[in-house]
């Protein structure tokens, strides 16, 4: 399971409620090889945003991070660029094929009929592209409701909601020999990548730590070679300066506010990725 990714897409598309940011984890599930829809819960000890700090997901990484194909980098292709997406490259071992992505789908329009019928709406999502199914804009009340009608009355502990009904329809298609299928929506060739992406969010992150007086590194959770974001030659006050910048101290839950949740909070904001608009 590639806990980088998890982390970075929990950073810029999650549900932030109240000491855990909820995700729908469906390139982690395909990789584990679990049901795909999911919840996991990525908690910070900062701030109870509880967006991930940026060191936490630029450590060592994990199985699978940054393990594209030796084909693939023989090839000559620079698998740690930011606009590669090793999901669809068929010289990587981390390619989905058409197959899987017909399947994933078919499963997605399940679970959309069902949300529907919940009364909320669930965005097309082909994970291997990014994004996120939950719209944007839900206060913190919608963005409650909308995450039990998905996983179930306890969000921690997913079960009853539709996601399940997912996972039952998949596996009654399957043992029917029809598995489920929809078809994809076309690739734009301009749109940018998940990586793309992750470095537009760390760039604001980036400036406004400069415009506290900080320095924030570059770093790319999909390279095993990258490093942390915080500088290493911090003295312990200079570090919980720099924590404090980057995180703040805002509430949890329904008290959370963008504004006091530091350079981060800021960012996910101006991303448009909270529950503040």
């Amino acid at each position: 399971m590639n806990v980088q990714r998890i982390a970075a897409i929990a950073a810029i598309t999650g549900a932030v409620l109240g000491g855990a940011s909820v995700v729908a984890l469906g390139a982690a599930a395909y990789t584990a090889g679990q049901p795909q829809a999911q919840a996991e819960s990525v908690s910070s000890e900062i701030d109870d945003s509880a967006e991930p700090r940026p060191e936490q997901t630029a450590l060592a990484a994990p199985a699978g991070t940054g393990q594209t194909s030796q084909v693939a980098a023989a090839s000559g292709i620079d698998t740690n660029a930011a606009d590669y997406n090793p999901y669809l490259d068929p010289l990587s071992d981390q390619f989905v094929t058409p197959e899987a992505r017909s399947e994933w789908l078919g499963k997605q329009v399940v679970i959309r009929e069902c949300m529907a019928d919940a009364g909320f709406d669930f965005l097309e999502w082909q994970w291997w592209l990014g994004g996120s199914p939950q719209p944007t804009g839900l206060d913190y009340e919608a963005t409650i409701l909308w995450t039990k009608a998905l996983y179930g009355p306890d969000i921690y502990n997913p079960g009853g909601g539709c996601a399940e009904a997912g996972d039952k329809a998949e596996a009654e298609a399957r043992a029917a020999g029809q598995p489920l299928g929809a078809p994809e929506t076309p690739v734009d060739p301009e749109a940018a990548t998940e990586r793309e992406i992750w470095l537009e969010f760390q760039q604001r992150v980036r400036d406004c730590m400069a415009e506290a007086g900080h320095e924030y590194l570059y770093f790319e959770w999909w390279n095993p070679d990258g490093s942390e974001a915080q500088p290493l030659d911090l003295t312990e006050a200079e570090r919980a300066e720099w924590t404090l910048a980057l995180h703040g101290n805002a509430a949890g839950g329904a008290a959370y506010r963008w504004e006091d949740a530091g350079c981060w909070g800021r960012a996910v904001h101006e991303s448009g990725n909270d529950n503040m608009h």
